[in-house]
């Protein structure tokens, strides 16, 4: 599937994916957005995760002596960022000082101006 003329494009010219995530760890669409960010990121494109609700948790680590064993570890590895609800997150508790280096807070008001500016933005509610 990745060499299809569309992923071609998006490698040539560094589209930007913005990927909505709501779902918590637990479900199966969580880690569907994993595989996406990771094929996209494959490919060239600039990806942005933005997490709200039970997506944050995605942030909080598996094995409490690694802090780096959180679910979504690997897409910031492989150089894609991730933005995070700051409404929805400190609810849940997790707040700036528990935040993995590279990931940030933004408002909902950045993630409605990342829709607009996309070139790709897929909402998985």
């Amino acid at each position: 599937m990745l060499s299809s003329p569309e992923f071609k494009v998006v490698s040539e010219n560094k589209k930007h994916v913005v990927l909505l995530l709501v779902k918590s760890p637990e479900m199966t669409q969580f880690f569907l957005v994993i595989r996406m960010a990771l094929a996209f990121l494959s490919t060239g494109a600039r990806v942005t995760l933005f997490l709200m609700d039970d997506a944050v948790l995605g942030l909080l680590p598996r094995n409490y002596r690694d802090t780096s064993s959180f679910p979504l570890a690997p897409v910031l590895s492989s150089g894609g960022e991730i933005l995070v609800c700051q409404s929805t997150a400190e609810p849940r508790g997790l707040l700036s000082e528990n935040l993995p280096r590279g990931v940030s807070f933004e408002t909902q008001v950045h993630l409605g101006q990342l829709s607009f500016e996309a070139d790709l933005f897929l909402p998985f509610l």
